[in-house]
């Protein structure tokens, strides 16, 4: 249920019975929604799970990747990690199909309080699993996905997640002609580490070319070999 957003104190929260209830879940880790520039974005442990530094609010970054990714309107499209649905929002609107994975029931909670969330559980075109990507993936058929959307949590929380055998799923479900979107954030230069080359590396080692690190989006753009 979509719920009118109170900000107050740069947090968010919902009234109930006459009382202002944060929205926050803890659980495992700290998980909130936070404003900038009036629109939501998700934190766990008060780490930003978006990139907002060169854009005005979290809903533009996902309009700059949609926009980076040349569409037909006939992809299927694997978004590993569904987060508040921004990035599944902007793809069902090129693609015909998404399957989005989120594997905290957490964030999806969260998401359905945040009125910018509405379409990702509204679309027609957005299968949405509250499931592992990384197991969600092993069940997908070999060359069934034209586009993997990869926006994965950072490296100490999903390790799994920028693994050669994970990147060997991707490369297994994409079709021969697929492209790879591969979010790796801030990690790019790293205590004297090129942490970007890195994962190029382990991708051409896996089954991709013309990997290309985009730095705008902080992401890497690569296709099946």
């Amino acid at each position: 249920m979509v719920e009118k957003l109170i900000e107050k104190d740069n947090k968010y929260y919902i009234e109930k019975k006459g009382k202002l209830e944060k929205v926050a879940i803890f659980t495992d880790h700290y998980y909130s929604l936070k404003p900038y520039n009036g629109i939501p974005l998700l934190e766990i442990d008060g780490i930003r799970m978006h990139l907002v530094k060169e854009y005005p609010n979290p809903l533009q970054y996902a309009k700059e990747v949609v926009k980076t990714i040349k569409f037909t309107g006939k992809e299927t499209v694997f978004d590993t990690c569904g987060g508040l649905g921004y990035l599944a929002i902007e793809e069902s609107k090129k693609a015909k199909k998404v399957i989005s994975c989120e594997i905290r029931k957490e964030i999806l909670t969260l998401g359905k309080l945040n009125p910018y969330s509405k379409d990702y559980f509204a679309s027609k075109n957005i299968e949405i699993k509250n499931k592992s990507s990384f197991d969600y993936i092993k069940k997908l058929d070999k060359e069934s996905i034209d586009l993997v959307m990869h926006d994965p949590p950072k490296l100490a929380l999903a390790p799994e997640l920028y693994s050669k055998d994970f990147y060997k799923e991707v490369s297994r479900v994409l079709k021969p002609s697929g492209i790879f979107f591969h979010y790796i954030g801030t990690i790019g230069i790293h205590k004297g580490r090129r942490f970007d080359l890195e994962i190029i590396k382990r991708l051409q080692e896996t089954g991709f070319k013309n990997c290309k690190y985009i730095e705008k989006l902080q992401a890497i753009i690569c296709n099946k070999k």
